[in-house]
């Protein structure tokens, strides 16, 4: 059984909450998600307002 699925089942928030973190810092190490780099490049593109 998951982690997740075991803190969640004995009402574990803070294991649970700690387990989603882990996985999602894993996750951005290994360049599987790139939501962060597109926002990055849509604000470089932007000309500054004066």
């Amino acid at each position: 059984m998951s982690l997740l699925r075991l803190a969640v089942k004995n009402e574990r928030w803070d294991l649970a909450a700690h387990t989603i973190v882990l996985a999602t810092v894993r996750a951005l190490n290994k360049g599987e998600l790139d939501a962060g780099k597109n926002r990055q490049k849509k604000y470089l593109k932007t000309k500054p307002k004066r």
